[in-house]
């Protein structure tokens, strides 16, 4: 993506977090960015590309294949929550997808890529002994769901609270860890402890 773009996204989800999605027009966006409207449409024809824009490039930063050992999985967690946390907007108003009937089947293939690699990833954790082994694939599928609705829930958690009352990423990853911990076989709860000291 080249730099136009780049900042055009940046500015877009500047203003879609601060003023929600649909109340942003592309009008806002270009005078924000500092460039003619002319200039917006060239490199994004409708609000909806700039959407498909600034996803499309949150999920190509998620890795490609599961991680095999717990900082790698430390690493995953840590990435959903800080992409949530960079736009918030696309997680706390679900009249989004509603409105956009392409959106939410584009949001239905992300949100099944990202559960298909936190599920292998644990699969992988039990495989490679630092997961119990009675963590059957059915409790690594609820597991699964269990995380990913704690990152969701989480930013429409933050969002719904005062500043002073808000949940920080590092108390979510640390409550996520609470949940997955008791899983952790002595060799595992070693790679937990070094992980945890980077």
């Amino acid at each position: 993506m080249d730099l136009t773009k780049l900042q055009i996204c940046k500015t877009a989800k500047a203003l879609f977090n601060e003023n929600g999605y649909q109340a942003v027009s592309m009008r806002q966006i270009a005078a924000a960015a500092g460039i003619s409207l002319g200039t917006l449409t060239y490199h994004f024809a409708r609000k909806q590309d700039l959407m498909d824009a600034i996803m499309d490039s949150t999920i190509k930063a998620f890795p490609t294949t599961a991680p095999q050992d717990i900082s790698g999985l430390c690493l995953l967690l840590k990435q959903l929550l800080e992409s949530i946390a960079d736009s918030p907007f696309y997680f706390n108003d679900p009249s989004i997808y509603r409105s956009i009937p392409q959106l939410q089947t584009q949001n239905d293939t992300n949100v099944g890529h990202l559960f298909d690699l936190f599920e292998a990833s644990l699969k992988n954790m039990v495989m490679n002994e630092l997961f119990a082994p009675q963590l059957t694939d059915t409790r690594i599928h609820q597991l699964t769901m269990v995380l990913m609705l704690s990152h969701t829930g989480w930013s429409q958690y933050n969002s719904s609270r005062s500043h002073q009352q808000t949940i920080s990423l590092e108390e979510i990853l640390a409550a996520q860890w609470a949940v997955l911990y008791p899983y952790l076989t002595p060799k595992g709860k070693k790679e937990y402890e070094n992980a945890a000291a980077l």
